[in-house]
């Protein structure tokens, strides 16, 4: 229905060029007037436009008053601004926040408040599109997509870790995309066929699955006391990239170390997973200068137009375990269900303990402040020298409540504006850029005929404030407006 739409449309709109009317046959449409659009790639404001849907696109941008015959809903957009959805591509939407596998299995009725609630929370701070960067439950991609109101979500097929390295701990983890790579110091197990874990068999099944990225990983180890994870060679990940390449998959690969930021640049990878904010042997001082090594692996991924995600919330959603007035931030109430936020409030120093052992929290809470700074000095320097910033969350990333869905995505840009990232690159790396760098262009991004019907109607301009973003009217999923208080966990 909406190809023949569409059709339709462009035949019309031929004809209304000499008639300098624009006639419009919808079905299921919307019809927004008096729309100020902000162009993410240029920062431009109309005024006065009209923008028409049909379905779940767009196929009407103009300052003409179209003439709009059919189902369709009017929207007087005056004195807001209209911008496209944001996309998140870094987020995990197949876990419960905070709870173990056990814990889940303790506690299904939360599980099922959680997952209910999940895809709303993320459309109440605006993400209309999230790319998930790896499961370990492939069924609930399928579960969270049979929403009825949820963002468009996209996926990495499984993740292509390393044997027996990060992400596949043991061989009976169920990771049946992991790598096999030769002259590790491990023996490759009876029951698997190497061949069905060669960089070229597992690219391919990635593709087959549906996934649009190909996620791996160059993670040693978080604890220098324990033995290194293995981490790939340059000639394997040269042959991930080839081969990710040949399937039209896009190679992500997870790193947040002086270590592997170091490998990742000299391999060119396509996306980095997380930002620089473990030096190594360096660390952060009063001078608040970057290390030269730190610029000069930061240089080399520069040169190389890596994306880069500064993954800032990542550090500070840890670092909320040590906060005991985090879980009274009332904005938590429209992204979690209560029972769940009671939950975590009655649990919390035992999930403290949990991460960080007896460890005070005050010492945790230092050290993180400081490793935090030193994510923010490097996602300064990138975007102060021509890097490519993408916008991604890691959501959830770790065993905390200090990542919670749509909030977190928030946090994120907060602390992105608080570092001195100008407010137009914000938008530009949540809309456009990731659009670009995810191969999602032609549907995404922008506010244009052909796109994606996912827009949010602001009560500010998100480029002269970065509360925009939490300040939304209306949030159009699909060609579906709603407005944001729907969506909120706690809307009764």
């Amino acid at each position: 229905m909406n190809k023949i739409i569409g059709l339709l449309l462009f035949t019309l709109t031929l004809i209304s060029c000499k008639t300098s009317e624009v006639e419009i046959i919808v079905d299921n449409g919307l019809l927004l007037k008096n729309a100020q659009i902000i162009s993410p790639e240029d920062q431009t404001i109309s005024s006065n436009d009209f923008i028409v849907t049909a379905g779940d696109s767009i196929v009407y941008v103009g300052e003409k008053k179209p003439k709009v015959k059919g189902a369709f809903t009017t929207i007087d957009a005056n004195g807001k601004y209209i911008i496209p959805g944001l996309i998140d591509s870094h987020v995990h939407v197949t876990g419960t926040d905070a709870l173990s596998d056990d814990e889940e299995l303790q506690h299904p009725e939360l599980v099922k408040l959680f997952r209910e609630q999940l895809p709303k929370s993320y459309l109440y701070f605006g993400y209309t599109t999230l790319i998930d960067l790896g499961t370990a439950k492939p069924d609930r991609l399928v579960d969270f997509q049979k929403m009825e109101v949820r963002p468009d979500l996209y996926y990495a097929g499984g993740g292509a870790v390393i044997g027996n390295g990060y992400g596949l701990s043991n061989w009976e983890d169920e990771v049946p995309n992991f790598v096999y790579q030769e002259n590790e110091a491990y023996p490759f197990p009876d029951s698997y066929v190497k061949e069905n874990h060669t960089p070229e068999a597992v690219a391919k099944r990635i593709a087959e699955s549906g996934a649009i990225v190909l996620k791996t990983y160059y993670e040693p180890g978080f604890d220098p006391a324990q033995p290194r994870f293995p981490t790939p060679s340059q000639k394997l990940m040269s042959n991930l990239k080839k081969e990710a390449h040949k399937n039209n998959l896009v190679l992500a690969v997870h790193g947040n170390s002086l270590e592997a930021h170091g490998f990742l640049a000299e391999a060119e990878v396509d996306v980095m997973a997380h930002g620089l904010w473990n030096w190594g042997n360096h660390r952060l001082d009063s001078t608040m200068v970057l290390p030269m090594e730190i610029k000069e692996v930061l240089d080399a991924e520069i040169k190389s137009k890596i994306g880069y995600m500064p993954t800032l919330q990542v550090i500070n959603g840890l670092r909320e375990l040590t906060n005991a007035e985090y879980l009274d931030n009332t904005e938590l109430e429209h992204v979690l269900p209560k029972p769940l936020l009671d939950y975590y409030k009655a649990n919390s120093n035992i999930m403290y303990a949990n991460v960080f052992g007896n460890a005070p929290k005050h010492i945790i809470a230092t050290n993180f402040n400081r490793i935090s700074e030193q994510g923010k000095l490097s996602m300064k320097y990138m975007n102060d020298n021509g890097g490519k910033l993408l916008f991604g969350t890691d959501t959830p990333s770790s065993p905390t409540y200090g990542n919670p869905p749509g909030y977190n995505g928030y946090l994120e840009m907060l602390e992105m504006a608080n570092a001195g990232i100008p407010l137009n690159k914000i938008l530009a790396m949540a809309t456009i850029e990731n659009a670009k760098a995810f191969h999602l262009q032609k549907r995404y991004g922008t506010v244009e005929a052909g796109k994606k019907a996912n827009l949010l109607i602001l009560n500010k301009n998100p480029l002269r404030d970065i509360t925009a973003y939490n300040d939304i009217s209306q949030v159009v999923i699909n060609g579906r407006p709603m407005n944001r208080e729907t969506l909120s966990a706690h809307k009764d």
